[in-house]
């Protein structure tokens, strides 16, 4: 029988529809989520009693958002990068796999961070490297673009558009439009993990999106509605796109879904029922 996976952060927006499709493929796992009350930090005894039986490691659990990383950067650069690694140290101690959820933020518009939290993501992963060239950790870095759908759909530019669009308020669109950015729905970022977990390219930095980029302004022109722009928050990319060429040489994984097409679907549905359930 196969050693389960142990999962980091298994209760929020990718880890749960991650977790959700190992349930389908009958695939083990453990979690640790401080929404269980299970503690992540300088004590670590609870990662050290879950690790024992697992194989690979799969690090969700970080303080996400762009715009509170500013205010907090105290508790982003502990949570998300003190960390990743003592997590990273462990599984280079007990020889596991870690398979680390990072973001495409990393890139910025070319040159690298613009914002605290994406700082603390590519310091995560250079923490990770180093264990890797200093004592042999098995790793492999997952550079996530925008997300969207599925259960527990953060609340980021797409589900408060629906929202805004469900309930008969003006969408707000931040900044000309004119940004583009690489929308993968959680599913398809699920299916990548999975490809990872049974494939565990090693020692790779992989791009996980679609390959396709749209503005701001095209999604928002969908609904058809009225919206009301506003200032764009500091600390965001101009335009983001995944490079598939190198993942799909390493990974054998393709994204299925079209996020045109969803939002299209989508509002089908809402029309229909009056009801957003965002899957």
């Amino acid at each position: 029988m196969q050693n389960p996976i142990l999962i980091t952060g298994h209760r929020g927006w990718i880890g749960s529809n991650f977790t959700q499709l190992l349930d389908t493929q009958n695939i083990s796992w453990v979690g640790l989520d401080r929404l269980d009350d299970d503690y992540l930090g300088q004590d670590m005894s609870q990662f050290y009693n879950k690790i024992e039986t697992c194989d690979t490691v799969v690090h969700l659990a970080a303080t996400p958002r762009i715009p509170e990383s500013w205010a907090k950067a105290d508790r982003y650069r502990e949570n998300n990068v003190g960390l990743t690694d003592r997590i990273a140290r462990i599984c280079a101690e007990h020889n596991k796999h870690l398979v680390f959820a990072s973001s495409s933020s990393v890139y910025g518009n070319g040159d690298g961070p613009l914002n605290p939290y994406s700082w603390t993501k590519l310091a995560g992963e250079q923490s990770i490297e180093m264990y890797g060239r200093s004592q042999g950790l098995r790793y492999t870095i997952a550079r996530i673009f925008t997300n969207y759908g599925g259960k527990n759909a953060g609340k980021l530019v797409i589900s408060n558009w629906l929202d805004c669009y469900t309930q008969g308020m003006p969408l707000i669109l931040r900044g000309t439009g004119q940004q583009t950015r690489d929308f993968i729905h959680v599913s398809d970022t699920a299916q990548a993990l999975l490809a990872i977990y049974q494939q565990q390219p090693r020692q790779k930095i992989l791009d996980i999106g679609t390959g396709n980029t749209v503005s701001l302004l095209e999604l928002i022109n969908i609904f058809g509605k009225e919206y009301i722009q506003e200032p764009e928050l500091v600390g965001y990319a101009d335009h983001t796109c995944a490079d598939l060429t190198r993942t799909q040489s390493y990974l054998d994984w393709a994204p299925k879904i079209d996020v045109k097409n969803w939002i299209k679907n989508k509002l089908l549905e809402i029309d229909n029922t009056g009801i957003n359930t965002v899957s």
